[in-house]
């Protein structure tokens, strides 16, 4: 038993840290590509929106403050992106289920988008500058955590709610990584 725990744990420390080494190319991220990517996702999101703003009615609380922008400056950056990239897909994507089939369809879309910017962010480590390896959290995306834990059920509104914010810090780092 202790020696799966242990197997368990050495995996589990190797996939956080994302230390492979991975080939980086010229072409591993294509920049036409983005641009219509984060068209897709505000267009998906626009479509969504309301629904999850209506259902929030804690409008004290925000999630994405504007001064966490910051997390993703630095060498942290990637890491930070890493983060909010499995939040919505981990925690938030899967509980947005509703019972009306245009809202999942739209949230499928934004799902699987983010889904494939993260796998760009995982095979292009140097574009990225993801050579660190740090398994702790950053503090901005445990601040994110604690405030969606907090909002218990209703965290899934607000979090898809101020999508929009998430979507502005993603653009100004890949534009900040493009030149």
């Amino acid at each position: 038993m202790k020696c799966v725990t242990v197997i368990l744990y050495t995996v589990f420390s190797i996939q956080c840290c994302c230390c492979r080494q991975e080939q980086s190319g010229d072409h591993c991220f294509s920049y036409a590509v983005f641009p219509a990517h984060l068209k897709e996702l505000r267009t998906s999101y626009r479509k969504i929106r309301t629904y999850f703003q209506k259902k929030d009615d804690n409008f004290q609380i925000t999630l994405l403050r504007g001064r966490l922008h910051h997390g993703f400056k630095g060498r942290e950056g990637c890491q930070f992106l890493k983060e909010m990239l499995n939040f919505y897909l981990r925690d938030v994507i899967p509980a947005a289920k509703t019972q009306q089939k245009i809202i999942n369809i739209e949230t499928s879309k934004i799902g699987n988008i983010l889904s494939e910017l993260k796998e760009n962010v995982q095979n292009c480590h140097r574009f990225f500058n993801c050579d660190l390896c740090n398994c702790r959290p950053s503090p901005y995306i445990e601040n994110i955590y604690k405030t969606y834990e907090k909002l218990q059920g209703k965290g899934v509104y607000k979090a898809i709610g101020e999508l929009n914010i998430f979507f502005d810090w993603l653009q100004r780092y890949i534009m900040m990584k493009m030149n």
